[in-house]
């Protein structure tokens, strides 16, 4: 379940969610160092990150950086998975809500 949704589908190995860190962090406490929203864009673009989105309800502030993770090998294909000892949890349960990744065979319903 992701915010009451069901998450369907598999994996296709396209390997976008490997190549971008995205981050979740607290939106009020961003705005309050930055002043606003457009400041906080500005900041983050100087440093190779994006805002990719920000949600007020649950004070979430999504940002992403093109980092590719090691374990991606060149098949698109995670060197660790099934090894729960090296593969961190997050990309174990991931995704745990809807990216932005339109060719990520999970879907949300």
């Amino acid at each position: 379940m992701a915010g009451n949704k069901t998450r369907t589908g598999q994996c296709v190995s396209c390997g976008e969610c490997c190549r971008v860190l995205r981050i979740t962090a607290i939106l009020d406490n961003a705005l309050r160092q930055h002043g606003n929203i457009e400041e906080l864009k500005k900041y983050y673009s100087y440093r190779g990150i994006r805002v990719a989105g920000a949600d007020k309800k649950t004070n979430r502030l999504f940002l992403e950086t093109n980092v590719t993770c090691d374990k991606l090998t060149p098949e698109n294909k995670c060197s660790a998975h099934g090894d729960h000892e090296k593969m961190p949890l997050i990309c174990q349960k991931y995704p745990w809500f809807k990216d932005n990744i339109a060719t990520c065979g999970y879907r949300f319903e």
